[in-house]
């Protein structure tokens, strides 16, 4: 293959509900760039909207028209619909955080469907037998492959689900909070769930402060577990397991 000069980092956005608000993909950001730097090799960093296909159609035929770089491409908005303008790519390209089941890409993914299977094993072994499902409202595909984990999980512990225990939240933590407390003004207490899974840490902490807020202790009377190992965490109130 012909010698790479750059490295086009894109962040593909849809709504920027979930990269605009997340510390991973400012840290993915840096560490590409440090090692194409260590490598010789410029970076460029675009960002392109995908909620109009049509618009953005031919930025992303620009973009990867040119074989001398590379792409690496953030895809956590993405959907199956967008990733067929990449098809026929003469650039060299990588997925971030996204995946196509349609298309042939090389892609770099979390485990997601496994590690809520084991999450779901571990609230088990902790003496659960009521878990709720925090589920973001813009279904990306990494939430809804954790989705897939959860509902594995409950049906090999023989656990059932009650549907008023699905919240769905926005994915900002304000949006998270304002909507957990929403939900909970609306629900008896003695209807809570022990446990909470939360498809990522923003919704997590959003919903914890609602909780708190109105009176329920966190984890004395219901636990939360999220996704992402996010900072802010380990600094909320208690902090994330």
């Amino acid at each position: 293959p012909s010698q790479l000069d750059a490295i086009k980092f894109v962040v593909a956005r849809k709504t920027g509900a979930i990269v605009d608000d997340s510390t991973f993909h400012p840290s993915v950001i840096e560490g590409v760039e440090r090692q194409a730097r260590r490598h010789g090799m410029g970076t460029a960093f675009v960002s392109l909207d995908f909620s109009d296909l049509d618009a953005v159609r031919p930025q992303v035929a620009e973009l990867v028209g040119d074989p001398s770089s590379a792409v690496v491409l953030l895809g956590t908005e993405l959907g199956e619909e967008d990733y067929e303008l990449f098809r026929s790519c003469p650039a060299r390209m990588v997925v971030l955080d996204g995946w196509s089941d349609r298309f042939d890409f090389d892609a770099v993914v979390m485990a997601n469907e496994g590690s809520v299977l084991r999450v779901v094993q571990y609230l088990v072994e902790r003496g659960h037998r009521s878990i709720g499902y925090l589920s973001g409202d813009f279904r990306i595909q990494n939430f809804r492959a954790r989705e897939r984990g959860f509902f594995r999980g409950l049906d090999e512990g023989g656990l059932g689900f009650d549907p008023r225990w699905r919240v769905e939240l926005g994915t900002t933590l304000e949006r998270a909070y304002g909507d957990m407390a929403a939900w909970l003004s609306r629900v008896s207490r003695d209807s809570l769930p022990t446990s909470f899974f939360a498809d990522n840490d923003v919704l997590a902490v959003g919903a914890m402060r609602a909780l708190t807020e109105a009176g329920i202790r966190v984890p004395e009377d219901v636990s939360i577990v999220g996704f992402d190992d996010l900072s802010l965490g380990a600094f909320s109130t208690p902090p994330l397991t």
